[in-house]
């Protein structure tokens, strides 16, 4: 199959750190997960796999064996039948057929039309397994690429992504996933169909961050470069300075370069993009996709540069916390080591952090000598015993699902029958815990929900998982 015209603009070298970890799973017939926020351009680099398999098979070199990399859409699937599931399946190589030797391709065309419309799925699950095990007999290893794979979760059965791991099972040395989405798994942990896939995409883990530098002005060239001049270095320099490499603000900035930019002074250009709705939106999915302990913290570090090592006036075992969250907002692409401190990638997302004050709360902390618990900098006060009794037990035990029963057996005192405590009893205490540490009540980001069983249960997150 030829390469597109669009793809084959892109640099031999895009992505390269990138795509080396990708292809290191490839070589060792491991699945994964590539995660990056909204706006990273994760999306692209995915495709960018799929269709640029020459750069791949560079990184991949020396491998013995074909490989194809199947771009699965599972994020409009027409309903949840299992028979629709593998026929979709089906349906993705079929759409790649001309990447395979002509006799597969005639095999992949048979099965496909003779399930096309077939509502058993054991029929469309049996031609799915014919397809593998040739694939298994012929030496080719398969890779099925599956972006927004968090979304497809929201509403997947659990029969969906069981299938998936016992495919994954049954033909280990042919078969493997890429699974894009936009935050780790830990913050999934709600979406009881994502279970059976938990080992998978847990272990290997490729977070995508911002362009670099030479990807980035490749990306504005080819964004403002219609047969014009080409972009002058100045104007190149502050769209770098102004979006961080960050592809969807990218795009924003590069059309209104091109159409409004002649009228407004260079220094006035972040101002002038700021209040631009569609500047905003995608400032805010970014910001959105934080949790609420990194956003306390970058409006803290946009306010108070902070040095390598400064004290902060918090207690040691804060100080190193927050030292963590730095150097995760690091991987994630947001803020930088520079010198002896630290700054914010991208003028645009410094300014929104500006104007994020009060927006974060913060990590909620116990600090174990007093037994008082804290969110941010700011004591959490006026609880109810039974509320800190409450916080205090999942602040020992984070992340992790607790039932019902669980929970009031943990704290309601000994010397009450638990018997005789209502769900209703426990609903009350969580919501005057919600009450104490979250924005919004209605959507709780602390103070999960957990509907995995029958009576239900809550998790806590104490970094305010991402909304």
């Amino acid at each position: 199959m030829g390469i597109s015209q669009e793809w084959s603009q892109f640099p031999a070298t895009y992505r390269e750190t990138e795509a080396r970890t990708v292809a290191r799973w490839i070589r060792a017939g491991e699945s994964g997960s590539v995660v990056g926020l909204t706006g990273v351009g994760r999306t692209t680099f995915l495709e960018f796999l799929c269709y640029r398999l020459d750069r791949l098979q560079e990184y991949l070199a020396p491998y013995p064996h074909p490989i194809h990399l199947i771009p699965v859409d599972l994020y409009n699937l027409p309903d949840n039948h299992l028979a629709t599931f593998y026929r979709i399946l089906l349906r993705s190589f079929y759409e790649q057929n001309d990447r395979f030797k002509s006799s597969i391709q005639q095999t992949i065309h048979e099965l496909y039309r003779k399930v096309e419309a077939a509502q058993d799925p054991f029929l469309s699950q049996s031609a799915l397994r014919e397809l593998l095990t040739l694939f298994h007999d012929q030496e080719i290893r398969v890779v099925l690429v599956m972006n927004r794979f968090d979304r497809f979760c929201e509403t997947a059965t659990p029969q969906m992504t069981a299938t998936l791991r016992g495919l994954r099972d049954g033909f280990k040395e042919t078969l493997s996933y890429i699974m894009g989405m936009t935050q780790e798994i830990v913050y999934l942990t709600d979406m009881e169909s994502i279970a059976p896939l938990r080992g998978i995409l847990d272990t290997h883990i490729c977070r995508i961050g911002p362009l670099s530098e030479s990807d980035a002005r490749h990306m504005i060239y080819r964004q403002t470069h219609y047969g014009a001049d080409p972009i002058p270095e100045q104007a190149m320099q502050q769209l770098l300075q102004l979006s961080g490499g960050y592809p969807s603000l990218l795009r924003v900035l590069c059309h209104w370069w091109m159409n409004e930019s002649q009228n407004v002074p260079v220094y006035a250009w972040g101002e002038s993009l700021l209040a631009r709705r569609n500047c905003q939106h995608r400032l805010r999915d970014i910001w959105q996709n934080l949790t609420e302990e990194e956003q306390f913290t970058l409006v803290e570090l946009v306010q108070e540069p902070v040095k390598s090592g400064e004290k902060r006036g918090q207690p040691s075992k804060d100080e190193r916390a927050a030292a963590s969250v730095l150097q995760r907002l690091v991987r994630r692409g947001i803020c930088r080591q520079e010198g002896e401190g630290w700054v914010v990638v991208g003028e645009l997302i410094t300014a929104y952090a500006r104007q994020a004050v009060g927006q974060g709360r913060g990590r909620v902390w116990l600090d174990e000598q007093t037994g008082i618990i804290y969110q941010g900098r700011s004591r959490v006060d006026g609880l109810q015993p039974l509320v800190h009794t409450l916080l205090t037990f999942f602040l020992t035990r984070p992340h992790e699902r607790h039932s019902h029963t669980e929970l009031i057996e943990a704290v309601w005192p000994e010397d009450i029958s638990k018997e005789g405590v209502s769900t209703e009893a426990l609903y009350q205490v969580v919501r005057g815990a919600r009450k104490a540490i979250e924005s919004s009540t209605s959507k709780p980001r602390y103070l999960i929900s957990w509907r995995g069983q029958i009576e239900g249960g809550y998790q806590f997150f104490p970094e305010g998982r991402p909304g």
